[in-house]
């Protein structure tokens, strides 16, 4: 590992409920706990931190940024199913009338 990694602080991820962890570099300041953006093979996934470490040899990607708390538009918190349900979570996934993640919504963003 280079010197220049070497000082680069390394955090261990979970992905939603399973059980496994993945190690990625962090050039922004994290705590345990935090939910943030990673980029994986399959593009940017969201994980939870777990752990902070100082050294790992399996590191080889970055976190990108942390989740935002509501990444609605205004028209989209406004926008509202005819039975009162929410058009977009607070992520800015598109749900059904009844609250599920909509199949017209591009999971593989």
């Amino acid at each position: 590992m280079s010197d220049a990694l070497a000082h680069r602080t390394i955090v261990a991820v979970k992905f939603g409920f399973s059980p496994n962890l993945y190690d990625f570099f962090s050039d922004i300041p994290v705590e345990v706990g935090q939910k943030v953006y990673v980029a994986t093979s399959r593009g940017e996934t969201k994980a939870t931190i777990v752990e902070i470490k100082t050294e790992s040899d399996r590191a080889e990607r970055f976190v990108l940024r942390f989740v935002s708390e509501d990444v609605r538009t205004d028209d989209q918190r406004a926008t509202k199913h005819p039975n009162g349900f929410p058009v977009f979570s607070r992520d800015g996934t598109m749900l059904d009338e009844h609250g599920n993640r909509s199949i017209f919504d591009d999971v593989d963003q």
